[in-house]
C-alpha cells in the first residue's frame, strides 16, 4: 500500500509543476512591459496617517476620541481661527476618525446652536 499512496503522489507533482512552469515563463515574458510603464510614470508618494495613540483613550472603541479631538479643533480654531497650523492636527485626527454622519450632525447642530460641546 505504501508503494502506491507515493506513486500516485509522484505523479500529481509532475502535473503540477508542469503548468507552473509555463505561467513562470509567461510572467519573465510580461516583466519588461510593465518596468517600461513604471518608469514613464512619475513616482507620486501616498502618506496616510491617522490620530496618534492617546492614552486617555486605551480602549478599541474610540467614540469618545474622536468627540474629544473634534472639540479640541474647534476650541483651538475659536482661539487661533481655523487655518492656524496648530489646529490641523485636531482637524486632521477628527476627520480620520470619526465617521462622516456624525460630523454632518455635529456641524448642523453646532450651526443651530444645539451642540453639546462647548465650541
Amino acid at each position: 500500500m505504501g508503494n502506491s499512496i507515493s506513486a500516485v503522489y509522484c505523479e500529481e507533482e509532475a502535473v503540477v509543476d508542469e503548468p507552473v512552469a509555463e505561467v513562470e515563463e509567461e510572467a519573465v515574458a510580461e516583466e519588461p512591459e510593465e518596468e517600461e510603464e513604471e518608469e514613464e510614470e512619475p513616482e507620486i508618494e501616498v502618506k496616510l496617517e491617522t490620530a496618534p495613540h492617546d492614552p486617555r483613550f486605551p480602549t478599541t472603541n474610540q467614540a469618545r476620541h474622536c468627540y474629544t479631538r473634534y472639540n479640541e479643533f474647534h476650541k483651538c480654531a475659536a482661539e487661533k481661527g481655523e487655518d492656524a497650523e496648530d489646529c490641523k492636527f485636531f482637524q486632521k485626527a477628527y476627520r480620520s476618525m470619526c465617521p462622516n454622519i456624525w460630523l454632518e450632525k455635529w456641524n448642523e447642530e453646532r450651526e443651530e446652536g444645539t451642540f453639546a460641546g462647548r465650541y
